[in-house]
């Protein structure tokens, strides 16, 4: 199974539910599909606290978005899981990592392009009193998960990231065998620095968003060059080394998919199957 996890800007945050479904359990497809309105208003207000005109607002552009995404977007993830589950049946090699990054990319895009025009209108209600409360909540929240990485020994960090990915899998796989888990154990290194990299540079994006909501005359521009060209608001340390990162998560993910059992690829079939019944059911999609 493969497991890939760059996270770009605020907006993956947002809508990352919307967009991979695959790692969704089948029994929750459903509730949480139906409960993503909610769970972005209250996103949305735990950092701006929200005006009620507004929340109206953002309430119906979410709404909106949801109305769209469930008849146009359901039926292409539909057809991605169909695409993974078949690639997956037999071991995924190189092609497939590309493929799953390029239909994942096309996927992203969308929702990108179909947002932007609300997220500007939203954004341009946002007065100097939201900010100030957004710019003290990313410098007070202090118990999200890069944070609490960074302040780990290298043995706690080794056994975070173990845990971590031996729960990911075995949710998908059913039970390891100890001889994957001591394997698993081998390829998962820590890497301390780039997790400070990951910290310096959220930093920047957090200081580039606060310095984008400030200027309204040109805040269209800016979010549409941010959406379109994320990479200019991050670190040089960041862009010098998030590829070869990619390529070493790449490794790791063929590695695991490699010692993949035969009775965990079909537990692996049976979940995505359910998952796709559960999105055809919430989009009305008929083959």
């Amino acid at each position: 199974m493969i497991i890939y996890n760059v996270n770009h800007s605020i907006y993956k945050r947002l809508f990352f539910i919307l967009i991979l479904f695959f790692i969704v359990s089948c029994n929750t497809t459903k509730i949480a599909y139906n409960h993503t309105n909610v769970l972005l208003v209250n996103w949305f207000e735990s950092y701006f606290e929200l005006r009620e005109s507004q929340r109206l607002e953002l309430e119906k552009k979410i709404d909106r978005f949801l109305e769209w995404h469930r008849k146009s977007e359901l039926p292409r993830i539909v057809f991605f899981l169909e695409g993974f589950k078949g690639r997956h049946k037999d071991g995924f090699d190189k092609s497939d990592i590309n493929w799953i990054k390029s239909e994942l990319n096309f996927l992203w895009k969308r929702i990108l392009i179909n947002t932007e025009k609300d997220m500007v209108s939203f954004l341009m209600t946002i007065d100097d009193s939201q900010i100030l409360k957004i710019n003290k909540e990313f410098h007070e929240k202090e118990d999200d998960r890069l944070t609490k990485q960074s302040k780990m020994t290298l043995e706690e960090l080794h056994d975070d990231i173990l845990k971590r990915t031996y729960e990911f899998l075995e949710n998908w796989l059913g039970n390891l065998e100890p001889s994957q888990k001591n394997k698993i154990e081998i390829w998962a290194k820590p890497d301390p620095y780039w997790i400070a990299v990951k910290l310096r540079n959220r930093e920047k994006f957090q200081k580039d968003l606060i310095d984008i909501l400030r200027s309204k005359d040109t805040l269209k521009q800016n979010i549409h060059a941010w959406i379109s060209k994320h990479e200019s608001h991050w670190t040089d340390e960041y862009k010098d080394n998030i590829n070869s990162k990619i390529k070493e998560w790449e490794t790791i993910s063929l590695a695991m998919d490699s010692i993949i059992l035969p009775r965990q690829r079909k537990y692996v079939a049976e979940k995505i199957d359910g998952i796709i019944l559960d999105l055809k059911e919430l989009s009305g999609f008929k083959d």
